[in-house]
């Protein structure tokens, strides 16, 4: 089960170095993707509560599949469509390999999912050694093994999860906000950086482009695998509200970044303190619904596509107003409202991962 689930995290990974590292437009701005993931994540969520873990995944990665190798060949009139299909795709798969790993951690699911979501950001890190054009073509063989996989491997149909007490139930909408604010703020890193280098004069747009496929990612993996140990010793909303901090200061420090050597310190530093906060709060949002652990699930990872969907435009938006170098500040308000939001889960209503 763990087999399956891993590869089918890899693949949503190439999928996803695709539109923050090979599309033309800035953040992979393209609205068919931003539908297609939301309506993924909200559609996975109760299927998978009401029929099985084993279902939702063959079907996502059959259309993460699928439309990844429609990319690599397909006439421009198919683009918009395989474009839907893969987000769609995409957020089926993310949430169901979520939920699997979800399942089978039980006490020590946000500790599971870190783990898991190491392998998340190896797309963009083989980016440059594969070539912009082999990631579809990645995407679809990973996706192609990881669907036989899950087809072989016996998986429970539903499984109970155990939930806090009804006192102290996260609140969804805070988690939503919080996987909202946290999406924007990566999805302005992931769509604006190297060109707000090349405009402050940095970086060239090759050197900037290799930092942001290096530096973030492995940024985002040791600090995944560095909140995996945490979470041993910590609360899960204690690890978010450092991490919403740590953001602030990390996004703050790359955009005062003046050389390649501070850029790259800068970079792997912002993944770093990014990288709890989505597999953390997907684990906090599993008890909040009891006897709907994907549901709870489904909707935070929901409004945390909704945040990636609006970042590119409204630090656009503010760039043709203002200057980009303004812009960009909106990552560190972005990262301190997240800390914020997780303040405000106060012990009556805090959750526990257990």
């Amino acid at each position: 089960m763990k087999a399956a689930a891993s590869l089918a995290i890899l693949a949503c990974g190439f999928a996803a170095a695709m539109w923050w590292c090979a599309w033309p437009a800035p953040g992979g701005a393209r609205p068919e993707l931003g539908m297609g993931l939301v309506a993924g994540s909200l559609t996975a969520g109760p299927l998978i509560d009401r029929r099985s873990r084993k279902a939702v995944l063959i079907a996502g990665l059959a259309l993460l599949g699928g439309a990844s190798w429609g990319l690599t060949a397909a006439p421009d009139a198919w683009m918009r469509p395989l474009v839907a299909a893969l987000g769609l795709g995409a957020g089926m798969t993310l949430l169901a390999g979520n939920a699997l790993v979800c399942a089978a951690g039980g006490a020590n699911r946000a500790q599971s999912l870190n783990l898991i979501g190491i392998l998340l950001p190896v797309g963009a890190i083989l980016t440059p050694a594969f070539g912009t054009g082999s990631l579809a073509l990645a995407a679809g063989v990973v996706s192609a093994v990881a669907l036989a996989v899950a087809a072989w491997t016996p998986m429970a149909g539903r499984a109970p999860l155990e939930t806090a007490a009804a006192g102290k139930r996260p609140a969804i909408p805070l988690l939503a906000l919080l996987l909202f604010l946290y999406a924007a703020c990566e999805a302005g890193v992931w769509g604006w950086l190297v060109e707000y280098w090349g405009v402050a004069r940095v970086l060239d747009h090759l050197t900037a482009w290799l930092i942001l496929c290096y530096g973030l990612p492995l940024g985002l993996m040791a600090g995944r695998a560095a909140s995996a140990r945490l979470l041993a010793a910590i609360a899960p909303l204690t690890l978010l509200r450092f991490a919403g901090l740590a953001m602030a200061f990390a996004t703050g420090l790359m955009l005062l970044a003046r050389s390649p050597s501070a850029s790259c310190v800068a970079a792997f530093a912002v993944g770093l303190a990014m990288a709890p906060v989505l597999p953390t709060t997907l684990a906090v949002a599993a008890g909040a619904l009891p006897g709907r652990p994907a549901t709870g699930m489904g909707m935070a990872l929901a409004a945390g596509w909704l945040g990636m969907a609006a970042s590119s435009p409204l630090i656009a938006w503010i760039a043709g107003r203002s200057s980009l170098q303004t812009a960009m500040l909106l990552l560190p308000v972005l990262s301190l409202a997240a800390a914020q939001v997780a303040m405000a889960m106060t012990p009556r209503n805090r959750p526990r991962v257990s």
